[in-house]
């Protein structure tokens, strides 16, 4: 018998009311912002839900300031959508540039004052003031017409009460979903694996491709001896690996004319026995830890230059006595040698 998921802890009874207070108000503003009822509701739910998971750890005085913040830079009211529409008192709000229809909305229907307006929208009391004059109704002349801002306040306030009661019976869904949010199925499991029993610890599958890691563990060793190899071995050794025993007195290079070289042709590869989605290639890379370190790249691509360093550092293999012999002959040479002009 599997446990039930636990349910999400009931929210306090202060942010329920806090939420309660500022749906209304927080639904007027974002669909007057974007024009659109549907688009606001959807950026006021999106906004309550990642609010009532954040407000526990904050002190109450700040959830004012932090609702509105997270609605005023909601991404859904930064684009105007296709069916945007004002109605005719409020016509007017749709000839604003959205920067200024915010700062407008936010004294007229958020209904904050100076001050923390200015905090939420993130701008100074300059930039406030002139996005309110910008936003503000003219009169013939072109100048600021206090009848007309007066005449867009109460057409907001009486849109806030006139909200109808299906759009308030929808906030007050969207307000309880937000509070409790609905636990996270778990994921099937994938095609082809088996369930792991309770009480039993799953054991690490290995994947296919784990032997290209320490394949490219030997591959930077080998690199890594073979310069070390060429820096450190005597002059002439490599003609001399492999080459025949020759009869004194003969030179020759010490290779078949004609080598016998036989060839194979390799079996046609197998099919894969799955395929992976291209969203899921990423997380499932067997390499992901070394395609996120930041130092891996680096020291992958400077291997040929570190084993170099190494090899120069260790100390130098003796030296063939021939060739050692033939070395100092030629420097007793050099020293009698008179070098000036």
């Amino acid at each position: 018998m599997t446990d039930p998921s636990p349910s999400a802890p009931p929210a306090p009874p202060a942010l329920a009311a806090f939420l309660r207070g500022v749906e209304r108000r927080g639904a007027l503003f974002a669909q007057l912002q974007c024009g659109d009822a549907e688009h606001g509701d959807v950026a006021l739910a999106t906004v309550m839900r990642a609010f009532s998971e954040q407000a526990p750890g904050l002190p109450m005085a700040d959830w004012p300031r932090g609702f509105w913040q997270r609605l005023m830079a909601s991404p859904v009211l930064h684009r105007t959508p296709a069916a945007a529409h004002w109605p005719e008192p409020l016509a007017h709000l749709g000839t604003l540039a959205p920067d200024d229809r915010r700062a407008l909305l936010s004294r007229l229907a958020a209904g904050l004052p100076e001050d923390e307006a200015v905090e939420v929208l993130g701008i100074d009391l300059t930039h406030y003031r002139a996005a309110l004059a910008a936003a503000c109704p003219l009169d013939a002349v072109g100048q600021p017409d206090p009848v007309g801002w007066r005449a867009l306040a109460d057409a907001i306030q009486q849109q806030m009460r006139d909200l109808p009661p299906d759009r308030m019976a929808r906030l007050a869904r969207l307000r309880e979903r937000a509070l409790r949010p609905e636990p996270v199925a778990p994921r099937p499991p994938r095609a082809g694996t088996a369930p792991v029993a309770a009480g039993q610890a799953p054991r690490q599958a290995s994947t296919p491709g784990r032997w290209r890691r320490w394949a490219v563990v030997a591959i930077v060793l080998a690199c890594a001896g073979g310069l070390a190899v060429t820096f450190l071995a005597p002059p002439g050794w490599l003609g001399r690996m492999g080459a025949p025993l020759e009869p004194a007195g003969e030179a020759g290079p010490g290779l078949a004319e004609e080598p016998d070289i036989r060839s194979e042709a390799l079996a046609p590869a197998d099919a894969p026995a799955a395929l992976v989605a291209a969203e899921d290639a990423l997380p499932l890379h067997p390499d992901l830890e070394l395609l996120l370190d930041p130092d891996s790249e680096s020291l992958s691509g400077d291997a040929a230059f570190l084993a170099w360093y190494l090899a120069g550092r260790s100390q130098p293999l003796p030296a063939d006595p021939a060739s050692a012999a033939s070395a100092h002959a030629a420097d007793a040479g050099e020293e009698g040698r008179d070098t000036t002009f």
